[in-house]
């Protein structure tokens, strides 16, 4: 049987421990917005922003390094999906960029 490589094995252990606080994270934020009308506001008080933030980036690194464990078993399958998420990372922090590429695309 093949052994993994020790950053499969890091990535998968990371991966885990990423995702396992990344649903306890989206429970908190689930329960401060079906709560806020119960409650008269958000309990989170001016924390919800920045928590709905950090849930999508939390959302996207376990899904990443999960995926990273799958796709590193091959190397071509591996810079695809690099570049799918570097892609996702991109449209992530500069939302702007998408509608700039495609005005270039179409001429607009």
């Amino acid at each position: 049987m093949r052994q993994d490589n020790p950053i499969v094995k890091f990535t998968n252990v990371l991966g885990q421990v990423i995702s396992f606080f990344t649903v306890i994270l989206w429970l908190l934020c689930l329960l401060n917005t079906g709560l806020s009308g119960f409650v008269g506001g958000h309990f989170l008080g001016e924390a919800t922003g920045i928590l709905e933030y950090i849930k999508y980036w939390a959302t996207l690194v376990a899904l990443a390094l999960s995926g990273f464990e799958f796709a590193s078993r091959r190397i071509w399958l591996l810079i695809i999906y690099l570049v799918v998420v570097a892609g996702c990372v991109i449209l992530l922090c500069f939302p702007g960029t998408f509608n700039s590429l495609a005005s270039m695309a179409f001429g607009e």
